[in-house]
């Protein structure tokens, strides 16, 4: 094979160069010399791109993509496939593209991440029964079964529970000294829960329990921006968009590090007459509130340039900035570690913890109430499309609409 690779090199032949490189990288990794592979893969992939060879090139990026999943590089390794799927794609190769996917999902297997793994064979799915692939078809339905057992019986360790329920407790107890005794005091702890899941998240050997920690970071961050800004002088309505611009930051840079698409963070229409209904319980929910609150108004008189307005500020800065987090990314981190029923729980507790700032006990049972229909509501459409326009509705009703009919 070097000799094949010498006489197409001096000839000028980039395509069989290429094509010799990259089964020269085949050979040096089914004999475990996985450095002269990777070498091989990446000189044939300089190649197939000054050829414009799509294909070549997602053959190329699989091989480097394999080796960088030999050595538990699992983040890299997707990267790379991720490429190769690109490519395969750019080039019509449905087929490949299918099967590259289904690599995909073997890396997040390999970390625990069973909930991405199934959605990555599902991917893969769709594109076999396109191509009416049987054989593939079998195999990724046969990969999503066992997943979905792997599931079932996965559990967090005694250690992992209670560590997560002591963040909580935390968090907690950083709302009600902030709201109830000290200010700087309630600042430090958050400081410190902070420290603590950086820390952490860094340190542990599970995927989806650093994942988690990592996405739960954002918590104790939206408090210590809301009480350190200079905000004296800002009306209240638009003291919402600015405390959102670091949630939507943190969600993209979350996104960005987990490798996960807006579909998986529920940005899909989904069926809108399901999210259509879910919407509509926004003005009753913001109705019952304002009774249980009683806040002055955000506007300062009630008409349509004001309400309309005022509306889309709390739409767009409270509830997608809110649920993007909230149901998005942490409830879909809390379910892969604690399973759908106790992350659902979880997740609800900890968005519940931050409204502890409202003082009354009451509004407290309700919001944990509303984040447990709006969790249960993800759960099962996996859009946030209707939950976010129901928040939106219900604090827009709270704040712009009942406190100017209701004394």
């Amino acid at each position: 094979m070097q000799n094949a690779l010498e006489v197409f090199s001096d000839a000028g032949n980039a395509e069989k160069t290429a094509d010799t490189l990259l089964e020269m990288g085949k050979t040096y990794c089914q004999m475990g010399e996985n450095d002269f592979a990777q070498e091989s893969y990446y000189n044939s992939l300089e190649l197939y791109k000054d050829t414009e060879d799509l294909i070549g090139e997602g053959y190329a990026y699989v091989g480097m993509a394999e080796i960088l999943e030999k050595r538990n590089r699992y983040d890299e390794s997707r990267n790379t496939y991720h490429k190769a799927i690109k490519k395969f794609k750019k080039a019509g190769d449905s087929e490949k593209e299918a099967k590259v996917v289904s690599h995909l999902a073997s890396t997040l297997e390999a970390q625990g991440a069973y909930h991405d793994a199934i959605y990555e064979h599902e991917r893969s799915l769709e594109i076999n029964k396109k191509e009416k692939d049987l054989a593939s078809e079998l195999y990724n339905y046969g990969r999503i079964l066992k997943l979905k057992n792997k599931i079932k019986a996965n559990k967090p360790t005694k250690s992992e529970f209670l560590i997560l329920i002591g963040y909580l407790g935390l968090l907690i107890l950083g709302e009600l000294v902030t709201t109830y005794y000290n200010m700087e005091i309630g600042l430090l702890i958050h400081f410190s829960v902070l420290a603590a899941l950086l820390v952490q998240s860094s340190l542990t050997k599970s995927f989806t329990y650093a994942t988690l920690l990592r996405s739960m970071m954002v918590l104790p961050i939206i408090r210590i921006i809301g009480l350190t800004m200079p905000l004296m002088n800002i009306p209240t309505l638009y003291l919402f968009p600015i405390i959102a611009i670091p949630l939507f930051a943190s969600s993209i840079a979350l996104m960005k590090i987990q490798g996960i698409n807006r579909k998986r963070v529920g940005l899909i229409g989904g069926n809108l007459k399901v999210q259509l209904i879910i919407a509509l319980t926004g003005p009753f929910l913001g109705f019952i509130e304002y009774n249980i609150l009683h806040p002055l108004p955000l506007i300062h008189t009630f008409d349509a340039t004001n309400l309309l307005f005022g509306v889309i500020i709390l739409t767009i800065s409270t509830g997608l900035a809110e649920e993007l987090l909230f149901r998005g990314i942490v409830q879909k981190n809390a379910e892969d570690v604690l399973g759908m029923a106790i992350g659902l729980l979880y997740t609800s507790l900890l968005f519940t913890s931050l409204h502890i700032g409202w003082i009354y006990i009451t509004d407290l049972i309700f919001v944990f109430c509303v984040a447990i229909f709006y969790g249960y509501a993800f759960q099962k459409t996996r859009s946030i499309l209707g939950i976010t326009i129901s928040h939106g509705l219900s604090n827009s009703v709270l704040f712009l609409v009942m406190p100017f009919f209701i004394f």
